[in-house]
């Protein structure tokens, strides 16, 4: 299994210290803040790491190389010549990624947690297999099929049943047992009813309140509404 670490940047808002070493080999907790995901990635089974890398890529391509011995993994880098964002690297990558059909952790240099890696690879298999983002604050249900190309945030709640596909749901919302879900963003610290189905688009603004048992399609929510009655064309509910 892979993983691709981006690792090109700058590393500005830590400078002076950036000036003379990459972000992601400044030491936090006596060890360098890529090896700390790379370490976590390992326990979970990877095999093969992919670094992302443009600046100072001479000094995290020796320190890899000493690392990749030690850890007895495969390192290989990927040289952006030019700043391509955070999709870019992903393109500039895709040979050495999809030289087989598993799937692949992509990550940030800078993040240090309890990576739960594991955990992640599970929900992800038992999900659809595509793109899938989880907060670990949120709690999903049993009986749930979340996914493919599904933005879970910070502290959701995701009762047991529901189906999503193709959406975000954002930080403190709430999805009841049984909703449908498909093409949508559901609003910060939004509620989502029982067997609620909600399709085409629809977007709730902030503090939205869907009640049981309701059809929206295509709706555009402003913040702090209550629906009532089903939306079943598409509209603005202002």
């Amino acid at each position: 299994m892979k993983a691709l670490i981006l690792v090109g940047g700058y590393g500005t808002r830590l400078r002076p210290l950036t000036l003379s070493v990459p972000k992601p080999l400044v030491e936090f907790c006596n060890k360098p803040i890529l090896l700390h995901q790379v370490e976590a990635l390992v326990k979970a089974g990877v095999d093969h790491v992919v670094l992302a890398v443009s600046y100072m890529s001479e000094l995290l391509e020796r320190e890899m190389r000493v690392q990749e011995q030690r850890l007895g993994i495969r390192i290989s880098l990927s040289h952006e010549k030019e700043p391509l964002g955070t999709a870019g690297p992903l393109a500039l990558a895709r040979d050495l990624l999809n030289d087989d059909s598993e799937p692949f952790f992509v990550l940030n240099s800078d993040v240090i947690c309890d990576f739960p890696f594991k955990d992640l690879l599970q929900f992800h298999r038992n999900h659809g297999k595509e793109g899938t983002i989880v907060d670990p604050t949120a709690q999903i249900g049993e009986n749930c099929t979340i996914g493919p190309n599904v933005t879970i945030g910070a502290g959701v709640v995701v009762e047991d049943g529901v189906r999503i596909k193709r959406c975000t749901v954002l930080k403190g919302s709430r999805v009841r047992s049984h909703s449908w879900l498909e093409s949508c963003i559901v609003g910060w610290s939004s509620s989502v009813g029982q067997w609620v189905r909600m399709e085409n688009v629809t977007v709730l603004g902030e503090d939205v309140i869907v009640n049981d048992e309701l059809y929206l399609n295509g709706a555009n929510v402003l913040p702090h509404k209550s629906i009532n009655e089903s939306v079943p064309e598409p509209r603005i509910i202002m």
